[in-house]
């Protein structure tokens, strides 16, 4: 398959065991490795020295496990797709810099091959095919948003390679039978679950609610789920309506908003749609009495592009480093997971980063259990697993749907995102209702 002169150029990461090479350092690099030398360092392997006591210590030659994902470095989502790309790295090192994967008699450092998708899903599609008839990869890693999963897992199925998916969770993607997908994350269409649950015991209770919802495969999935949900737990939709992905402007739909003169906006968002809503919503004076969105509240970018404009906003997360659990060996508890991203970074990490993890985690944790790189019995071992990691639970079905795990509403308080229910294990209590804008 060919390339052309922009798809070569977006070809810039590639990382090896714990060190990393980017641009055109890779060429440079690559023969610097095949000569016995590393850049890293006079005499240096390119692989870092087993800790004591960990796998590589077990004997016999190490093994590489070739991992690959298309991630958006660049473009609409670049935001998440960077994110997602931080948690995979940290997983990878962690893994490398403790001796690598136990697999049956053999022990693997993992290779992770990382391109950039632009945001694109052909562009996606083109990068899969790449790394599994070229790179030759063992396993892949998925990128960021369902629309851009759909189009590569299919890759990925067609040729027999098994995809972790950290970031693609529309419920379509786990209905084709296919059997080389798995996703991170619970099923889309149950996101806003938690916001309208919590919703139901608020003084006073709302008792209408409008959908806003983005058009693309995750919106649509999250949209339609919520308004049905909301609906089964007896609130009046008295607005549903889609608006385009990476929409720039939604005054219009925001002023059909208003007019049904809900209680409670709902939509289904990414980050840049959470921003947009919020700001155009104030430029309205549009102030419902709670304001949720899926994806977005919960990135620091949020209030670093709102300011105060952000406080009260609701948000759903599908983990938390608030959240208190116990790890498995290589990333341990959620708080040593948090810490270390907090260092590596520079951030306190959100569902996206340890979605990326979580996803080499998981994958690690098959490997060991079915002893093989053999796909379909690796395949057989995450149906199997029932993992403690720093995640919280997880689980799935024939299908590879995460069918374990919920969201969790938070709400920006004094410009951080915040914990608002189930009573038991929230931060605080919700603000409730959403002050008028007059009002701030």
């Amino acid at each position: 398959m060919g390339f052309t002169a922009k798809e070569e150029e977006i070809v810039t990461l590639r990382y090896r065991g714990p060190h990393r090479w980017f641009g055109p350092v890779v060429a440079l690099a690559l023969v610097l490795a095949a000569c016995g030398t590393d850049p890293g360092g006079e005499g240096s392997t390119g692989e870092s020295a087993p800790a004591e006591g960990s796998p590589g210590d077990q004997g016999g030659e190490t093994q590489t496990l070739t991992l690959g994902a298309a991630v958006s470095l660049t473009g609409p989502v670049s935001r998440e797709g960077n994110l997602v790309r931080d948690g995979y790295e940290y997983w990878m090192n962690a893994v490398n810099e403790q001796g690598g994967i136990q697999v049956g008699d053999e022990t693997y450092m993992v290779e992770l091959i990382v391109y950039d998708d632009e945001g694109d899903a052909n562009t996606a599609a083109q990068l899969t095919e790449r790394l599994i008839t070229e790179d030759d990869v063992d396993f892949l890693l998925g990128p960021f948003s369902s629309g851009i999963t759909q189009a590569t897992s299919t890759i990925g199925e067609r040729n027999g390679v098994l995809t972790i998916a950290p970031q693609a969770n529309a419920d379509g993607i786990y209905e084709r039978d296919y059997k080389y997908i798995f996703s991170i994350l619970p099923a889309a269409s149950t996101y806003l679950r938690g916001v309208i649950d919590m919703a139901a015991t608020l003084e006073p209770a709302p008792e209408t609610v409008a959908v806003m919802i983005r058009d693309d495969p995750f919106g649509i999935a999250a949209g339609e789920g919520a308004a049905n949900y909301a609906e089964e737990q007896g609130f009046e939709v008295v607005f549903s309506e889609s608006y385009p992905a990476n929409a720039t402007d939604v005054s219009s739909i925001l002023t059909a908003v208003e007019s049904a003169e809900p209680d409670m906006l709902l939509a289904s968002t990414l980050f840049q749609d959470s921003v947009l809503i919020t700001r155009q919503a104030k430029d309205l004076q549009f102030a419902p009495s709670l304001m949720g969105f899926t994806a977005g509240p919960a990135l620091p970018d949020f209030v670093d592009s709102l300011g105060e404009d952000a406080n009260f906003v609701m948000g759903s997360e599908w983990w938390l480093p608030s959240l208190s659990f116990d790890g498995e060996e290589t990333l341990g508890s959620t708080q040593d997971y948090a810490a270390g991203i907090e260092e590596e970074f520079g951030y306190l990490p959100g569902y996206h980063t340890a979605s990326g993890s979580m996803a080499g985690a998981v994958l690690q944790l098959a490997l060991e259990q079915a002893g093989t790189t053999d796909t379909d019995a690796v395949r057989e071992a995450l149906l199997a697993l029932e993992p403690q990691t720093f995640w919280g639970p997880i689980g799935w079905d024939e299908s590879g749907k995460n069918v374990v795990g919920t969201s969790i509403p938070v709400q920006i308080l004094d410009g951080t995102p915040t914990s608002v229910w189930p009573e038991e294990g929230r931060e605080s209590e919700p603000t409730y209702p959403f002050p008028s804008w007059d009002e701030r």
